[in-house]
C-alpha cells in the first residue's frame, strides 16, 4: 500500500482534487493500484523505479479522467452554432461515449516510454 501512497499527493494535484479531500482517495488508489500493477507485469519487474515514477502518474490520471469522466465535466455549455451574415452553421451537442478497457490498454498506450524497463522472461 506504501507504495501507490506516493503518488497519491501528486495524482490529487494532477487532477486538480485538494490534498484534503479525501472523498475520492479509494477511487485514486484502485486507480494507481491498476496502473502499477500493469507495468510491472508489462515490464516484468518487481519493483517501479524512480525513473517511472512521471509515467506512472500520467498513465493514472488517463486512467482516472477515462473512467470517470463525470467527475470532468465542463460547465460551460458548449458552443451549438454560429451565424455569420446569411450562413449559420450548427453543431451536434451529443456527448461522447468512452469505454474503459482494463489498465493494460492504457499502459499499451505508453509502450514508448516503458520499453527501456523492460525485462526478458526465461
Amino acid at each position: 500500500m506504501e507504495e501507490y501512497l506516493k503518488y497519491l499527493p501528486k495524482l490529487k494535484h494532477l487532477l486538480s482534487i485538494t490534498i484534503e479531500d479525501t472523498s475520492k482517495d479509494q477511487r485514486l488508489l484502485f486507480a494507481l493500484e491498476t496502473i502499477v500493477q500493469e507495468i510491472k507485469t508489462y515490464c516484468n519487474i518487481s519493483f517501479i523505479p524512480e525513473a517511472l515514477d512521471n509515467v506512472v502518474l500520467h498513465i493514472a490520471e488517463d486512467y482516472y479522467r477515462t473512467k470517470y469522466p463525470t467527475e470532468f465535466e465542463q460547465t460551460t455549455p458548449a458552443v451549438t452554432s454560429i451565424k455569420r451574415g446569411d450562413v449559420t452553421t450548427a453543431f451536434g451537442s451529443a456527448k461522447a461515449t468512452v469505454t474503459v478497457g482494463s489498465g493494460a490498454a492504457f499502459v499499451r498506450n505508453y509502450a514508448a516510454q516503458l520499453q527501456a524497463f523492460r525485462r526478458l522472461r526465461w
